[in-house]
C-alpha cells in the first residue's frame, strides 16, 4: 500500500514538474523579453532548466502503469514527460539561437 502511495506522488510530481517546464517555455516563446540579465544568470537559468529536465527522467520510472481507471495525471504521464522534454529543448535552443536570446531567454 505504501508503494502505491509513493507511485501516486511520483505521478503528481511528474505532472507538476512537466507543467512547470511547459508553462515556462510558453512564457518565453510568447512574451517578449525586456531587460538583459546580469552575466551569471543566463547560465544559471540554462543549468536550472536542464536539472529540472533530469528530475523528469528520475520521476518517469516511478510512475505506475496506466490503466482504464487511473487518474488523468497517471494516464497522461508519458505525454507530459515528452512535453516537458520538448519544452526544455526549446528553451535551451532559444538561449543559444542569438545574442538577445541568450541574455533575455525569450524568443522575441
Amino acid at each position: 500500500m505504501a508503494e502505491q502511495g509513493s507511485q501516486s506522488r511520483a505521478a503528481i510530481a511528474l505532472a507538476v514538474v512537466a507543467g512547470f517546464l511547459i508553462l515556462r517555455c510558453l512564457w518565453r516563446v510568447f512574451i517578449p523579453g525586456t531587460e538583459f540579465a546580469l552575466p551569471p544568470w543566463p547560465l544559471v537559468s540554462v543549468i536550472f532548466d536542464i536539472l529540472v529536465m533530469i528530475a523528469l527522467f528520475i520521476l518517469k520510472p516511478m510512475v505506475p502503469a496506466a490503466t482504464a481507471g487511473s487518474p488523468a495525471y497517471v494516464r497522461h504521464a508519458t505525454t507530459l514527460f515528452i512535453g516537458g522534454i520538448i519544452a526544455t529543448v526549446i528553451m535551451v535552443l532559444i538561449r543559444v539561437s542569438s545574442d538577445r536570446g541568450w541574455w533575455t531567454g525569450h524568443l522575441m
